[in-house]
């Protein structure tokens, strides 16, 4: 984390992983580039299942585009190792995406945490894939204010 008196040259890579890497993750990827610009801020999103021939949802665009975010192009990829070494943070979506990535990386255990906790809340944040457009617009929600308050901690 970086000092706040030097925290606009200092660098802050976070990492979002989600299932699919079509929805939560890349909105919260997106959300912190555009609301973290200039902060010092990189961000990446990924799956614990992402199949790469599959796209963010036309839900989770429209949603962005409406926020202002630009540059909604997004290819779902799977998490790797070199994802989890670049990242500062590890930002999951639920207690099984924790759970797996210290399963398969153990170098993600001490920099994970779950994107509720930043909301002060426990519990996992909802898939919204497959459901009604009140769904998508809760979670949307959440991810924001979660953003935004990892803007404001770091």
């Amino acid at each position: 984390m970086c000092p706040p008196i030097i925290s606009t040259i200092c660098r802050m890579k976070v990492l979002f992983v989600c299932t699919g890497n079509m929805c939560r993750s890349p909105a919260a990827e997106k959300l912190l580039l555009h609301y973290g610009a200039g902060r010092g801020f990189e961000a990446r999103s990924r799956g614990t299942a992402a199949q790469p021939y599959s796209a963010m949802t036309e839900a989770v665009a429209e949603f962005l585009a409406d926020e202002g975010v630009r540059g909604l192009s997004h290819k779902p990829a799977l998490v790797r190792g070199e994802d989890i070494d670049w990242a500062d943070l590890v930002v999951v979506m639920e207690e099984a995406h924790r759970e797996l990535l210290a399963e398969h990386f153990p170098q993600s255990v001490r920099k994970t945490k779950k994107i509720m906790e930043f909301l002060g809340e426990d519990g996992d944040l909802e898939d919204p894939m497959g459901k009604d457009g009140e769904v998508y617009a809760a979670v949307m929600g959440r991810i924001k204010e979660a953003v935004g308050r990892i803007i404001e901690k770091t």
